[in-house]
């Protein structure tokens, strides 16, 4: 029986994975990029599979990262599912090696969003230059939010504006819904 069925169990879960590790984001991505390869003829993964995916790409070695990745012309206009995804995660990892090797990562303001540099020479990326979650718990609770809405807080005494709305069942990732959990995972505030 799956243990993920709400938008609310896959938060939870995330968030958990994601305060579990403290391996740079950027690394991360270099994994989740190198293990999605032996998924990448799955047409779709359930919630429990996707977690157990990210669980090993917390820990799994990451590919080293290789300078020719920035120049790549990582544009989607002709690509969909697994590439897709593939080139959404690798432009990512160039912003981030950017922002590092730049000294943008080290800004007191980047709740407010940094900007990747681009450098010249840089290749289209399909990915917009602004980030604003930087770590692996924001970025994957983030991707959560992103993709199957909102989550329900299941501790008592929950300071919130509203009521949480009640949690939603989910289905299945397929490629384009996890492509866009990676751009959510960036972007989503």
């Amino acid at each position: 029986m799956p243990s993920v069925r709400t938008n609310s169990d896959l938060y939870l879960a995330m968030s958990r994975l994601g305060s579990s590790t403290r391996r740079p984001l950027e690394e991360f991505l270099r994994s989740w990029w190198s293990t999605g390869y032996d998924l990448s003829d799955s047409k779709a993964l359930e919630p429990d599979e996707l977690l157990s995916w990210i669980s090993d790409a917390l820990t799994a070695p990451a590919p080293p990262f290789e300078k020719y990745w920035a120049r790549e012309d990582l544009d989607l206009s002709e690509l969909d599912g697994f590439s897709g995804w593939s080139r959404v995660i690798r432009a990512q990892v160039c912003d981030l090696t950017e922002m590092a090797s730049l000294g943008v990562l080290r800004s007191q303001a980047s709740y407010l969003g940094l900007s990747a540099p681009r450098p010249p020479g840089t290749g289209r990326r399909p990915t917009p230059p602004v980030w604003f979650n930087l770590d692996v718990a924001s970025y994957l609770e983030s991707g959560v939010i992103a993709t199957v809405g909102g989550w329900r807080p299941e501790f008592e005494d929950a300071l919130v504006d509203e009521e949480p709305p009640e949690p939603l069942p989910i289905g299945s990732f397929d490629w384009e819904d996890l492509t866009r959990f990676a751009l959510g995972a960036q972007t989503h505030q």
